[in-house]
């Protein structure tokens, strides 16, 4: 019997998918990345009572890896489908 995904768990699913509706490694590299850097950024912005700044560094990692997100996007096959 299969489960239908509501709520958040279907929203995350849709973005760390593909056209294909599989799981895309780029893309969850992508948003791990992110959501580490968010989180470190958070913790030492409380830990110093101060908005800590992001170095250039890890800003361009961010960036050039949601540019390979997006260029990977226009690569993607999809699905065949009648008529095609």
């Amino acid at each position: 019997m299969m489960t239908q995904e509501w709520g958040v768990a279907a929203d995350i699913r849709k973005i760390l998918s593909d056209d294909a509706g599989n799981l895309s490694s780029k893309r969850v590299l992508a948003v791990s990345w992110g959501m580490s850097a968010l989180g470190v950024w958070i913790f030492v912005s409380v830990k110093t009572a101060t908005m800590a700044a992001i170095p250039w560094e890890v800003a361009g990692m961010i960036l050039s890896l949601a540019g390979v997100v997006a260029a990977g996007k226009w690569a993607e096959q999809k699905p065949a489908g009648p008529g095609v």
